[in-house]
């Protein structure tokens, strides 16, 4: 009889410790969100390309952040194609993205007197769930310089 009581008092008081842990969260932690909402968003890269001169080499355009870090696989840019499109799924309230063309890092490269560049177009981002933000870059054709010794 006296075991049972024993019992019945630890097992009261374990359910009473457990059931106050659970209220006892300050009025901060009620009053915080959990965390950032996951929003979609879109980017639209338009290449504003109209030189009909020839270039050499493969170019990627790419979206980035302030880190350098790419948000969406790069796409190979096609001089007959003016629009690419990029998603991207994040949690951040606001951020940089930068819109660029690079030459393709990777595969043969020919030795030319002319390549393409273009300044990237960096933006802050307010994110917006479903929102499509609009970059554009301006390619030019120049000579690429090479430095002898």
């Amino acid at each position: 009889m006296k075991t049972l009581k024993i019992y019945s008092a630890l097992i009261f008081t374990m359910i009473f410790v457990s059931v106050n842990a659970g209220f006892a969260k300050t009025s901060d932690d009620r009053n915080k969100p959990n965390a950032n909402p996951t929003v979609q968003v879109m980017y639209q890269v338009v290449v504003h390309f109209s030189i009909d001169r020839p270039f050499c080499n493969v170019y990627q355009v790419e979206i980035i952040d302030a880190t350098g870090k790419q948000v969406a696989p790069a796409q190979i840019f096609h001089k007959g194609i003016s629009t690419y499109k990029f998603p991207e799924q994040t949690r951040q309230l606001k951020g940089i993205r930068i819109a660029r063309l690079v030459e393709v890092p990777f595969g043969p490269h020919a030795i030319c007197p002319s390549g393409l560049s273009a300044a990237p177009d960096v933006k802050v981002i307010e994110f917006k769930d479903g929102n499509t933000y609009q970059f554009d870059l301006y390619p030019k054709v120049g000579t690429i310089k090479t430095i002898t010794e």
